[in-house]
């Protein structure tokens, strides 16, 4: 019988490309959260180039300050006409449904942090063509309480989309005093008082002068877009709000 001998280090790194290269081959090719194609191409990363390509902005008529879908020749809609918001405008990228519905739910659940790049990317292309301005701060909207801990989407793209912008991030400016239940499903009166008090501006901060740049992923009725500006416009801040999407109706 031969006696065992130890591999040397020239044959274990001549393994360990022969495994590199075999997981390069294809076998255990990375694939697309979205669709389960193989991500070939050197600029896919997470989701491939044609599901990227899917998301696009929509051209259907928008009310000119909340943003919301209305029909065509209308400028702004009734509820911004009776009771205008706290902000000056809002605008999303596009309506919150297909490729992009399902790569905010992939980012945000699914704590899939590469994709804040991708993200800022569409935040930021919604601003150069639906917001153009000079802003001094970007501002997410707070996570709740329980969410403060670990990963936080909107905190970790909106960090990208103001150095994008050439601007500073202030997520401190704006604060959730209160954890509150999820809006969805609830009517638009249980919404306004599930939030009550829920937000406020940051210790030791000041909002004066500021045009402020707010942000979230996804908004329905606009009642959480609507309380944080109201904080900020009573501190003397000029707020625009931004987010990725929202639905059509």
């Amino acid at each position: 019988m031969h006696a065992w001998r130890e591999p040397s280090k020239k044959s274990v790194r001549r393994l360990g490309g022969e495994i590199l290269q075999f997981v390069r081959s294809g076998l255990f090719q990375p694939r697309c959260r979205i669709c389960g194609c193989d991500l070939v191409c050197d600029d896919e990363n997470v989701i491939c180039r044609d599901c990227r390509e899917k998301i696009r902005p929509d051209t259907e008529n928008r009310c000119g300050v909340c943003g919301k879908f209305i029909p065509e020749g209308m400028e702004t809609c009734g509820s911004c006409l009776l009771a205008p918001p706290p902000y000056e405008r809002h605008a999303s990228y596009a309506a919150y449904e297909e490729t992009l519905r399902k790569v905010i739910i992939l980012y945000k659940f699914g704590e899939v942090e590469p994709l804040k790049h991708l993200l800022a990317r569409l935040f930021h292309m919604a601003v150069a063509s639906r917001l153009p301005g000079d802003y001094d701060a970007v501002v997410p909207v707070p996570a709740d309480r329980r969410r403060r801990r670990g990963f936080q989407p909107l905190r970790a793209v909106g960090k990208v989309l103001a150095r994008r912008l050439g601007i500073p991030f202030r997520p401190g400016l704006l604060v959730k005093r209160k954890s509150t239940p999820p809006q969805v499903g609830l009517t638009r009166a249980r919404r306004l008082a599930n939030l009550d008090g829920a937000f406020a501006l940051g210790r030791g901060t000041r909002a004066a002068g500021l045009r402020v740049l707010l942000i979230d992923d996804v908004t329905t009725t606009g009642t959480t877009l609507r309380r944080c500006a109201s904080v900020l416009r009573r501190a003397g801040a000029r707020v625009t709000a931004l987010t990725l999407a929202q639905p059509r109706f």
